[in-house]
């Protein structure tokens, strides 16, 4: 019998150590707090200004233009990515696909704090580099990815539309250039009521005539009509300039290595304009030049009717400039009673729309809602109102009771009055209130943790029905069988993540004026090390399984073909919990189960369960073998991966437990040991153990003075020359281990690699050349090698069923003494040879490879198996030779 599963767990361990207990300040910025955060709130009372941004990714948005146009000219701005980056690389961890989408979904809400700007997407899936929009829109459903770019200008209705990329092949990636083709074509489907009618007779949304539109261009823009502005200006509210705020928030897409420098000084930024219906001059410095931005541009949209609300426009827009004139730090206070009277006169002239045409009063009442929204943000900030909605746990089980308590606190003396305090829940909860009684520290409740401070104070009871679903990301509710996530017009569509589970809503009167907050219901501990954290309260089963491993390879030739499947099971229940878990295996499979009933008594507490599997004699293929648990007469057989970070909320990605078991003919060589040093994040480790290969994790101390020569092969992880300070300090260790006869594989490492002159000989690296096809043909340079050879017989087969791609960050020139192995191309025309190269160095071999091993193993390329242990043998078959 063999257990593969300790290589796997010490990894997991390893990149989860620091992040398990840590998530992101659910609060808002420091910038938007206080005073700095009223300041600005008040730039926004004076205007009706708003673009929506267009591209692809995370990361592809111009970030010093949103948080120019949201911070200094306080428009309402938008970022709308087409997909959520899962087809990329990972620089922080081991997630991949759906995992890594969630990671950065929340990198750009993180960003989107920092730069003010709303976030939205489409249903479209990442799925890896394309050269083309042909081969793009061959995946993605262009008239459903079109309709949920139209449904986002319709929500937002934005004055002007700012595309990234122009649709053509200067964009470079299939996916950029399907975001700037599709752009224009939003546009003028949006105004349309023939085009996606459902959104307007379902929905309730209206067509919105965009009024400019501009686009951008990677590098200086000198000539043509354009819009022009210094986006390096200091702002003294934000004590930054918009540039250093934006270079902030691109280093929050910390899964994509962005780290970067925060530039004072002037930079002027200009965006080529593409189409106006406003007259305006060539030169513009402002995206809205021309549009009449005030309070009263509301008018204009009103058609005929525009004069009639132009003596209260006039009265808010004085209001909101008094506010504005008379704003003291010292005393935000004195100001509430203009917010307080424009906040009137926008609800009395909101209930006298009723008589307008249903397109023009979409176009009036939206404007006037959102300042309605904003005066009522400005009221509650000058009166320095804060409020908590704290859980008594982060996790709440079906039929449970979880505490929660409301707080409002007050920074000013203004008179204030409570008028209602609710939780807002799905209506299948059961919500009680009760006594608000003094709030006493106690052991394990620390969401009642309140100081005794002046504001009013409720509390609850909810209780979760029985069938109440799982807290998930909502785009992942049903399995993905295409490029592009299957939503229903019960998901929050083109929003980054569903709801909070509850909110407390809270009415007060502020100067006169009643005002309701909403405030997600978190819990909230204390970290020893890194002080409060929150998280929401999240929905999940009383009882969750995970097996290990998810993915299992027997070889065929094995002849001990038991292996373990542990079953983790994880009690998310507050209440006892007694029950049974087992392993359903195809027929014939031999299953040694562990007989032990489950008992648990506390939320959080985990055990686990070891079965012993066996497949039949001459069983070949793929199986699958599912885990379920069975408690007071309920069955349970999902388990969840846990997505946490530092720099982002925690998340669950529920998934059935599985275990995926290939069996297929797959050799190793004899007595290997290989040593591995981990990069950013990658499966070989388990993959060479379940092949029955001695692998050992090598760590810092025995890389700087251990003795390397143990090893018959060493595998240097993904990207570990950008990640990993100890191999970049120790190189000259690991090519003295080649030259003593050693051999060393380097898998895909970027540009850092070569910058560093890390390899033995010479190599250049062009940009990312890379093989986007995964099926492009392969041709075998040197089909006699041992590489395509030992200890298994390398044949077409062997390129099949691959995913995503072939390979990235090929070499683009390489020293002579290397020896090219492999030739791939998208282009039938060009044969890309740096994909794969070996060169002896010394008494020992050097070995790069950039095909994407990585993305092979999570789902079990039989060939991409057989490979990965021809290359690892190879000392062996130099052995053989002789």
């Amino acid at each position: 019998m063999k257990k593969i599963t300790s290589i796997a767990l010490l990894i997991t361990f390893v990149f989860h150590l620091t992040a398990l207990g840590l998530v992101a300040d659910t609060r808002p910025a420091p910038e938007d707090r206080g005073t700095s955060g009223l300041a600005l709130a008040l730039r926004r009372l004076q205007t009706i200004a708003s673009v929506l941004h267009t591209a692809a990714h995370p990361d592809d948005e111009a970030t010093e233009m949103l948080a120019y146009v949201s911070r200094k000219e306080g428009a309402r701005t938008a970022y709308l990515s087409l997909n959520r980056g899962e087809g990329g690389q990972n620089g922080i961890g081991p997630e991949l696909w759906e995992g890594l989408g969630v990671i950065r979904t929340e990198e750009l809400l993180a960003a989107r704090k920092l730069d003010g700007a709303e976030q939205y997407f489409t249903r479209a899936f990442d799925f890896g580099f394309t050269r083309s929009a042909e081969e793009t829109l061959r995946k993605w459903n262009r008239e459903e990815v079109l309709g949920d770019m139209v449904r986002v200008i319709r929500m937002m209705r934005p004055l002007v539309v700012l595309s990234r990329f122009s649709g053509t092949a200067r964009d470079g990636h299939g996916q950029h250039q399907v975001a700037g083709l599709l752009t224009p074509e939003a546009i003028k489907a949006a105004a349309d009521p023939q085009r996606f009618p459902e959104q307007i007779t379902q929905e309730g949304l209206q067509p919105w005539q965009v009024l400019k539109v501009y686009g951008d261009v990677f590098g200086p823009v000198n000539s043509g009509p354009r819009a022009s502005f210094d986006v390096g200006a200091f702002d003294p509210v934000l004590g930054r300039s918009y540039n250093e705020m934006a270079s902030d928030g691109r280093s929050r897409h910390r899964s994509q290595d962005f780290g970067m420098m925060q530039m004072r000084g002037s930079q002027r930024r200009a965006f080529p304009r593409t189409s106006s219906t406003v007259e305006v001059p060539e030169i513009e410095q402002s995206l809205f030049t021309g549009i009449d931005t005030s309070l009263t541009g509301i008018a204009k949209f009103a058609g005929n009717n525009g004069a009639q609300l132009l003596p209260s426009l006039n009265k808010i827009k004085d209001l909101a400039a008094k506010a504005l004139s008379e704003f003291r730090i010292e005393h935000p206070e004195t100001i509430a009673p203009h917010l307080a009277a424009g906040l009137r006169e926008i609800r009395l002239l909101r209930s006298q729309l009723g008589t307008l045409d249903p397109i023009t009063k979409a176009n009036v009442d939206g404007l006037l809602a959102r300042k309605e929204h904003e005066f009522s943000q400005a009221l509650t900030k000058a009166h320095g109102v804060v409020v908590d909605a704290l859980s008594s746990s982060e996790l709440v089980t079906p039929g449970e009771t979880v505490e929660v308590a409301a707080h409002v606190f007050m920074a000013t003396d203004a008179k204030a009055a409570a008028v209602q305090v609710k939780l807002l829940l799905p209506e299948d909860w059961k919500v009680e209130p009760t006594k608000p009684e003094p709030m006493l520290p106690t052991t394990g409740m620390a969401f009642l943790r309140f100081r005794e401070t002046p504001g009013f104070l409720a509390r609850f009871k909810a209780t979760a029905p029985n069938e109440a679903t799982p807290t998930q990301p909502y785009w992942l509710v049903k399995p993905r069988t295409k490029e592009q996530f299957d939503w229903d017009e019960k998901m929050p569509r083109n929003l980054p993540f569903s709801p909070a589970v509850a909110h407390a809503q809270i009415e007060l009167t502020l100067s006169g004026e009643k005002v309701t907050l909403q405030q997600p219901v978190e819990y909230r501990f204390a970290d020893k090390t890194f002080g409060e954290i929150r998280r929401e309260l999240k929905i999940a089963p009383a009882l969750t399984l995970t097996t290990n491993p998810s993915l299992l390879v027997i070889p065929a030739a094995s002849q001990n073909r038991t292996r373990e499947i542990s079953v983790e099971i994880t009690h998310n229940a507050s209440h006892k919990t007694d029950g049974t878990v087992k392993l359903l295996a195809p027929a014939n499979w031999k299953v040694e189960a562990d007989p032990r009933p489950l008992s648990f008594t506390k939320q959080g507490e985990k055990t686990a369960r070891t079965f012993k599997v066996t497949p039949p004699p001459g069983a070949n293929g793929n199986f699958e073998l599912k885990a379920i648990a069975e408690s007071n007469g309920k069955t349970f057989e999902n388990g969840y991966q846990i997505i946490a970070y530092p720099h982002i909320e925690t998340h669950f990605i529920y998934r059935p437990a599985i275990s995926k078991i290939e069996v297929f003919d797959v050799n190793i060589a004899k007595g290997l040991k290989v040593g591995y040093v981990m990069g950013s994040g990658d499966d070989g480790p388990t993959v060479l153990e379940q092949l029955g290969v001695q692998v050992k994790l090598i760590t810092p101390s025995e890389l700087a003075a251990g003795d390397l020569s143990v090893y018959d092969t060493i595998l240097l992880g993904i990207r570990v020359y950008e990640v990993n300070q100890d191999v970049i300090a120790n190189n000259k260790r690991l090519l003295d281990y080649v030259a003593n006869g050693g051999t060393l594989i380097v898998q895909y490492n970027k540009q850092e690699f070569v910058n560093g002159n890390f390899a033995p000989y010479p190599v250049k690296m062009a940009g990312s050349v890379r093989v986007t096809d995964e099926t492009a043909p392969i041709t075998i340079l040197e089909p006699t090698h041992p590489l395509f050879n030992f200890p298994n017989k390398i044949t077409e087969a062997d390129w099949k069923g691959w995913v995503q791609e072939r390979g990235l960050y090929f070499l683009s020139e390489w020293d002579q003494r290397y020896t090219p192995l492999l030739a791939s191309s998208d282009d039938p025309g060009t044969a890309l040879k740096g994909g794969q190269l070996i060169a002896e160095y010394g008494k020992g071999t050097y070995i790069f490879t950039g095909y994407a091993w990585f993305r092979q193993f999570p789902v079990g390329v039989p060939g991409a198996y057989r490979l990965f242990a021809n290359l690892a043998s190879y000392p062996k078959s130099k052995l053989t030779k002789k």
